[in-house]
């Protein structure tokens, strides 16, 4: 393509984001000088902190801060291909510029950490999952088939579950699930230890599997893939096992609370364990050491997202789940909710704003690799 057709076709954006970016310096100009002039009160402080977000971007109009992000990218995109096609110099420098003050107003740190956290549970984490939405039902698909399957099995024939784990651990389970049991969930070693004390048991236990299955993803995706096949096999012939010798009336109301965010964090380690592996072997157009500092980055975003749902679900589970004092048609009714509410999250939480995102570029896979090149031309400049 000719540098005049180029210019032609794309400076109506790299005029708008100029546009996005004056009123961003007129903005942080605005806020300078009214931080110089008086000193506000405290309920003003506060009100003004809740309304900042990650950036300048996103202060006032969430639509027209998706765009300038949108367009930022964009115009990365075009500098690239300015640079490769070797236009003139003026060109490459005028996008050099808006490329570099984009990614200054966009990546300058925000001093809220309430703001970031926030942002990233509201939006980061619930839309970066969507994204690989296809990751995610590979993970499921590999978790939850072979605990249908062997649950089923274990269900129709209790001696299944020994072919995958040993006798000592078995009995242990059934002892935990023994109507019996005045404290459902918890052996004999554990039985005398407070909530407090089985909160940290589950939290260490459980998001240790959750780092598991995410690290078993430089092995290629095949170590997750079979850390996915070897839980669900397990927890499925578990919950077989328990029903078909009829612990099902004290192991169902346990684990249907805390299961909605503890096996969803595992399906969703997985995603993140083969978004480590799908870099290695579709690089797409990057190098494999781009396109792996790209999904590190987006990977763990994932992984920490899941860690949180598995601290959520270590708190049901020590403080809610084993309580005796709540009627079972209850943890029924509120484990319903758990459940309709973290679907209900994961599908809905940050789809408007990610609307307005894609309006403008439909391509958001792309963003992290502008964050990469231009991270490098800031330090370079």
């Amino acid at each position: 393509m000719k540098q005049q057709h180029f210019e032609s076709q794309h400076s109506a954006t790299w005029t708008r984001l100029s546009e996005l970016l004056a009123q961003l310096e007129s903005r942080k100009d605005k806020s300078c000088k009214g931080k110089n002039s008086k000193k506000r009160s405290k309920t003003a402080d506060l009100n003004n902190a809740s309304n900042t977000a990650l950036n300048p971007s996103f202060n006032d109009n969430n639509a027209s801060g998706y765009e300038f992000v949108s367009l930022y990218r964009i115009t990365c995109q075009h500098y690239a291909l300015a640079k490769q096609r070797h236009y003139s110099p003026q060109l490459v420098h005028y996008l050099h510029e808006l490329v570099i003050k984009g990614h200054r107003h966009l990546y300058q740190r925000d001093s809220h950490l309430l703001t970031r956290i926030y942002r990233f549970f509201s939006y980061t984490f619930p839309v970066r999952l969507r994204l690989h939405a296809n990751l995610f039902w590979l993970s499921l698909a590999f978790f939850l088939l072979p605990a249908i399957l062997m649950g089923w099995a274990s269900f129709e024939q209790s001696d299944m579950l020994y072919s995958v784990m040993p006798a000592e651990q078995v009995y242990q389970m059934e002892e935990m699930y023994n109507p019996a049991n005045e404290m459902v969930g918890r052996d004999s070693e554990r039985r005398s230890d407070t909530d407090i004390a089985m909160f940290g048991y589950y939290i260490m236990n459980n998001v240790g599997i959750d780092f598991r299955i995410y690290g078993m993803g430089l092995f290629a995706g095949i170590g997750t893939l079979l850390s996915l096949l070897y839980n669900g096999v397990v927890i499925g012939g578990v919950a077989g096992h328990l029903s078909g010798v009829g612990f099902g009336e004290t192991f169902w109301p346990f684990v249907v609370g805390h299961g909605s965010f503890e096996l969803t964090a595992a399906v969703i380690s997985g995603a993140a364990g083969l978004r480590l592996a799908q870099s290695l072997f579709m690089p797409g157009n990057y190098r494999r050491i781009d396109a792996f500092k790209i999904a590190g980055k987006q990977s763990i975003e994932l992984l920490i997202g899941a860690a949180t749902m598995t601290f959520i679900a270590a708190f049901i589970e020590a403080f809610w789940s084993s309580s005796p004092l709540i009627p079972d048609l209850v943890k029924y009714i509120v484990a319903a909710l758990l459940w309709a509410m973290v679907i209900g999250y994961l599908c809905l939480a940050g789809r408007r704003e990610f609307g307005a995102a894609t309006a403008v570029e439909s391509e958001t896979d792309k963003t992290d690799k502008a964050e990469v090149v231009t991270q490098s031309l800031e330090r370079r400049s």
